[in-house]
């Protein structure tokens, strides 16, 4: 029962996280009216911020103890009340202030809620690594707690068809604001009763309170908190491990960023129909997990990851080409879309779950018998992470305005349509590629 405990953290965390990658970029931009520019400024501030503390709230959950609840719990029920009233807060932005206020509040919000983010998801992470008996038992749980937190990305995709859907005031449903507000107070409950649930339900299993090595008296040392966060880049594997795991993530920031804009803006889709296709990646993701976890066992990890990485990239291939010929194809593109989105799941399902298995695999044996790192080294990973994202939001922002995405039109124009797809398939395949490169050159422990 620990897997699904642990899982059930992931959902929670998921179900706000994914709703701001998948939307935020698009309600800000389309709904608000804020320039790309600004809003990528904002994310990239807040994501740069994300990463700064990941560094903190790592040597902070390694070195400190809140009594019964252990080094990993504590942290994550105090973050869980955090992530869902400001989640509430960042979609509550009214649309009759002037751009400057509204890009305050954005920006301010997106601080809080990626402080509290990063207070859940790097004890969390470190949590997953000391609940596994074995290499194996960490994949097994990696990959429940991938299906959980794609179980959290559908939720979204269901209130968007639920609250947004195309009406006579708003004929594109995605334009709503009324509606982004619903979806982000069903998601902080979800959130609160979830990741609350993982943050009790697990205390018992987890033993990093009975580390001898943490000391509640000693002092913060600054010098300490740096010199153990950037031990884990100076890891040759480690190192290799986290620039690879930054570019898949830079390549889903791409996908999240410019999924929606492109779908409605180069193929005409309605809430509907994109919500299907959503679901049709995250179907093929879920399905793919225990295959991955099998082939990871029988071929071991690193083959596993980079043949999901190949297929991902040939099925964003197939997106690309139905868009080229979408009006040869008209009649049966969205078909063809949903079966290349679907391979898509499949292939990326590997990316879920797979670096963070190897990479716990790294730490666990880095840290045999000598000071539990486990938080600090896995906010290295995710700082890492983080800073990836923000410049990858911050260019999607800037690229939005030099292909002259206006915010006002229902209607983009053909040049502006096939930017959209440019981006996107730029963006996403070269990062991967490079992504499948950096794990082919890692030496995987036998």
């Amino acid at each position: 029962m620990k897997n699904i405990f642990y899982g059930f953290g992931n959902l929670g965390f998921s179900v706000i996280g994914q709703t701001v990658a998948n939307f935020f970029m698009f309600f800000a931009t389309s709904v608000l009216g804020i320039s790309g520019t600004l809003v990528g400024v904002a994310i990239a501030i807040s994501t740069v911020w994300d990463g700064l503390s990941d560094m903190i709230f790592g040597y902070i959950s390694d070195k400190y103890s809140l009594g019964k609840l252990g080094h990993r719990n504590g942290y994550m029920l105090i973050a869980t009340f955090g992530m869902s009233i400001t989640n509430i807060l960042l979609w509550c932005i009214p649309n009759n202030i002037n751009i400057i206020l509204k890009f305050v509040w954005v920006l301010l919000s997106l601080l809080l809620l990626e402080t509290f983010n990063t207070m859940f998801s790097t004890p969390f992470m470190a949590l997953g690594n000391e609940l596994a008996t074995s290499q194996h038992d960490r994949t097994k749980i990696n990959a429940t707690s991938t299906i959980f937190y794609l179980i959290g990305i559908i939720v979204p995709s269901i209130l968007l068809i639920i609250f947004l859907p195309d009406t006579e005031e708003y004929p594109v449903g995605q334009l709503n604001p009324k509606g982004y507000i619903n979806i982000a107070i069903v998601t902080s409950l979800i959130c609160l009763i979830f990741c609350t649930l993982s943050s009790l339900l697990t205390i018992k299993h987890n033993q990093s309170s009975n580390n001898k090595n943490h000391d509640n008296n000693s002092q913060v040392s600054l010098k300490i908190m740096f010199k153990n966060f950037m031990s884990a880049f100076a890891n040759k594997k480690l190192r290799k491990i986290i620039f690879g795991y930054v570019l898949t993530s830079v390549a889903t920031v791409f996908l999240c960023s410019v999924g929606l804009h492109f779908f409605t803006y180069s193929f005409f889709y309605n809430s509907k129909q994109i919500t299907f296709l959503l679901l049709s990646l995250i179907l093929g993701t879920i399905i793919s997990q225990p295959i991955w976890v099998v082939i990871s066992h029988k071929k071991r990890k690193k083959p596993a990851l980079i043949a999901g990485i190949i297929l991902t990239i040939l099925s964003v291939f197939g997106v690309i080409f139905i868009y080229l010929f979408r009006i040869q194809i008209y009649n049966i593109s969205y078909y063809l879309m949903l079966a290349s989105i679907f391979i898509c799941g499949l292939g990326s399902g590997s990316l879920y779950s797979l670096p963070n298995s190897i990479y716990g695999d790294e730490i666990t044996e880095i840290c045999k018998n000598k000071e539990n790192l486990n938080a600090t080294y896995s906010g290295t990973m995710t700082f890492a992470g983080n800073i990836g994202n923000s410049i990858t939001q911050l260019t999607v922002g800037i690229l939005l305005d030099v292909i002259k995405f206006n915010n006002h039109k229902t209607v983009q124009t053909l040049a502006v349509q096939t930017g959209l797809a440019l981006i996107l398939f730029i963006g996403v395949q070269a990062s991967l590629i490079i992504a499948c490169s950096i794990f082919a050159s890692y030496k995987e422990n036998l």
